[in-house]
């Protein structure tokens, strides 16, 4: 019996149906691209002090402890998951650390008593994600009860040790971590030898969007270098969150362990038939979302000087929407780390200039509510379109 002919039309029809896909695809990265141009024009126009070199220099300040979260929530999110006791548990890990510099003296040791604290503080926190994979990858347990827990239990603990109030004075190499700054000739080198590197890659690579891509690394090295070189230099918290930023990027796009990710979030049992630890992967994940969370407790305590039983209240949500923002589904299996960082400047523009224009914290709060349910809400609306 002879094959049925396909029907001419049928390969056009897939190119147009994939050629529009990708063209949806295009567009839902341009978004936090384009809202984050007009949220800083907007707020240029509303307030003079916005865009002056040292409001900027803070805003890169205030945005990396979130911007560093939010990168761990991206690779729990593409999972499936979510973790809501990041912001507890930077709390634990900034009064474990007073605690290691205050009550043991450490902070008389310098810099070998700082190097200590900051080992201590990341083996706390990567033990409390361990748990937390632990029990989601162990026993099953679902991602946001495991968290909503230790999201308790970690400010609980927080507040214990700590007996309600700060705990300071840290040693200077600890503050060294959230207050110093890189001098400006040394950031103009170090900003022109990334955008360098960055350039090399794209000849290497001639991929698609290559010449967009390209501008968009200059333009940012130009905004980098108009900034930081005319102020005090870059910022070590926004060394640390860059470092994060290529460590991650690196994970998920050039290694087995970042394609497993996708890969779980698209289809968990998809993936454990064709041979991946599913479980392994859970666990991993939660302990590398513990030393970043541990890596945000030492910025945090340092730029205050303190160790805070109250710091990092409601920093997951901050992190979540900065995810959700950048494109990441909340299904999972979908998202990027580039989307990420838009998403997270965002959001700490939208704080900087509310701040700015005197808006009350309690409106702030609602607004940024809003977004989070606008975002969710175009994630929800392009899955029902894709289908």
């Amino acid at each position: 019996m002879s094959a049925v002919p396909q029907p001419v039309f049928e390969a056009p029809v897939q190119e147009v149906a994939k050629s529009i896909d990708h063209r949806r695809i295009h567009w839902s990265r341009l978004v936090p691209i384009l809202t984050l141009i007009l949220v800083v024009i907007a707020f240029s126009f509303a307030n003079d002090a916005f865009f002056t070199e040292r409001n900027l220099t803070n805003l890169s300040r205030q945005v990396a402890v979130n911007c560093i979260l939010a990168f761990g929530m991206t690779c729990i999110i593409l999972l499936g998951a979510i973790d809501l006791s990041i912001g507890s548990l930077l709390a634990l890990g900034s009064v474990v650390g007073g605690l290691m510099q205050v009550n043991l003296n450490w902070n008389q040791a310098g810099l070998p008593g700082a190097l200590i604290t900051f080992a201590v503080v990341i083996a706390v926190c990567a033990a409390v994600g361990a748990f937390t994979g632990g029990m989601v990858a162990k026993f099953k347990m679902p991602p946001f009860v495991v968290s909503l827990g230790m999201f308790v239990i970690a400010r609980g603990l927080a507040l214990i040790f700590s007996g309600g109030s700060k705990i300071s004075p840290l040693s200077d190499s600890y503050r060294w971590v959230g207050t110093s700054f890189v001098p400006p000739r040394e950031s103009l080198i170090l900003i022109l030898f990334v955008a360098v590197v960055a350039t090399s890659n794209l000849l290497i690579a001639r991929g698609s969007r290559f010449l967009p891509k390209l501008a968009l690394v200059w333009i940012a090295a130009a905004a980098a270098i108009s900034v930081f070189y005319s102020y005090l230099g870059i910022p070590t918290p926004v060394l640390l969150m860059a470092a994060s930023f290529l460590g991650i990027y690196f994970l998920l796009n050039r290694t087995t362990f970042g394609r497993f990710i996708y890969a779980i979030g698209g289809n968990p049992e998809a993936a454990r038939l064709c041979g991946i630890r599913v479980r392994l992967i859970y666990f991993l994940t939660f302990v590398l979302m513990g030393v970043l969370v541990a890596l945000s407790a030492i910025i945090e305590g340092g730029r205050i000087d303190a160790g805070d039983p109250n710091a990092g209240n409601l920093y997951e949500l901050d992190a979540i929407a900065a995810v959700v923002i950048g494109g990441t589904s909340l299904q999972g299996g979908v998202g990027t780390i580039g989307g990420t960082l838009l998403g997270a400047f965002l959001m700490g523009t939208m704080n900087n200039g509310m701040s700015l224009m005197n808006i009350p914290t309690n409106y702030q709060m609602v607004i940024k509510g809003m977004i989070i349910i606008l975002a969710v809400l175009m994630d929800v609306v392009s899955k029902k379109t894709n289908r």
